[in-house]
């Protein structure tokens, strides 16, 4: 099996994979811009001590920093999309690097710019974890373009170490976070793997019943749609399934099940769940779907099983439909099972709704 690149995956796959990663290190983030920012306040103590007195010089320089800091903090509990908060990241690590070159115009001493660029770069290392790589390089590059605008009022005089310092490092520090993007994106893929195999059926690739753990929110009593979203569940059933056991046998039994489960997740909606409820019974859950649609989805998806071929024998399904009202949904789940049984006593390969139907007679 060839190996799976992040170029493979489309671009909202790529999205959906870099917004993991900046959650996955959105504390550590956060954590990191305020040491960062600490340690930029602590260095006050030095302008002290290199003034010889309380360095009111420097003070505004210092303190500025804490305003932009207090909007961060706020930005991060309100927003969750990795490209604002990224760009807010580095945002936030440049208004630094511009408060020091501040500081540094101000102080009489001017030896310590270097050993400051140090401490950027490992910032710039941190803040890498939770970007990606094509942002944390475009963010970096711009600490060569701090250096020059800064030098146009600082006049360093080791210019020229500045940049053989810094450029390198830009380059190292590239590397490293284009080999901590593959790390994360091979514990992704391997965790998505994880999660499929929990939710998925193995034999038809559909859901299985698992997945109605990650729909249903027990706080809240109720599945995880808007209250005001029409939400129909179809019950289907293989009609005389054991007797294609009984006279195929079970390895192509298995193979009609297969072939009826594809058929249901290519005839429905993208955002419809199709779940293999049992050995040959099948539930979807359809969102944003009221009863009448329910009703014409379920007639067209038994008329697709009848016409097609499975390559074993002639096979049919009857269907129940129910709709949920909100609360538990074992109890539209009995609902449409009830109205599949009805389907089934009154020949099979039919389709009943509990609404339409069963509360009429």
């Amino acid at each position: 099996m060839d190996k799976i690149v992040l170029r493979d995956f489309s671009k909202e796959e790529q999205k959906k994979f870099f917004q993991s990663k900046y959650d996955y290190y959105k504390k550590f983030n956060m954590r990191m811009v305020t040491v960062a920012v600490l340690a930029y306040l602590s260095f006050f103590i030095t302008d002290c001590s290199i003034f010889g007195h309380f360095a009111y010089e420097t003070l505004l320089s210092r303190a500025i920093v804490i305003v932009p800091f207090f909007v961060y903090v706020i930005l991060t509990k309100k927003v969750t999309d990795y490209r604002v908060m990224v760009f807010a990241t580095y945002l936030m690590i440049h208004i630094i690097i511009w408060c020091t070159d501040w500081a540094t115009y101000l102080l009489p001493d001017r030896q310590f710019a270097i050993p400051g660029m140090i401490i950027m770069n490992i910032i710039f290392v941190c803040a890498g974890f939770s970007a990606p790589f094509l942002y944390s390089m475009i963010a970096h590059m711009f600490l060569i373009v701090d250096i020059a605008v800064a030098n146009i009022f600082i006049q360093y005089e080791n210019l020229e170490m500045m940049y053989l310092f810094n450029l390198p490092c830009v380059l190292a520090i590239g590397a490293m976070h284009y080999m901590m993007q593959g790390v994360y994106f091979e514990h992704y893929v391997a965790k998505d793997s994880l999660k499929q195999l929990a939710v998925r059926d193995q034999l038809t690739g559909v859901y299985n019943r698992n997945i109605l753990k990650e729909i249903y929110d027990a706080s809240a009593g109720r599945l995880v749609f808007a209250p005001d979203l029409s939400v129909s569940m179809l019950l289907i059933d293989i009609d005389f399934f054991k007797k294609v056991n009984d006279e195929f046998g079970h390895e192509d039994g298995d193979k009609v099940i297969v072939h009826i489960a594809n058929t249901l997740r290519s005839n429905v909606r993208a955002t419809d769940y199709v779940i293999r409820w049992g050995g040959e019974e099948f539930l979807i859950i359809m969102p944003g779907c009221p009863s009448e649609q329910a009703i014409r989805i379920a007639g067209m998806l038994r008329e697709k099983v009848e016409q097609s071929d499975n390559g074993i024998c002639k096979t049919t399904i009857s269907i129940g439909i129910a709709m949920y009202g909100g609360g538990d949904y074992h109890d539209t789940i009995k609902n449409a099972d009830d109205a599949m049984y009805m389907a089934k006593n009154n020949g099979r390969n039919q389709v009943v709704s509990f609404e339409e139907d069963l509360k009429n007679n």
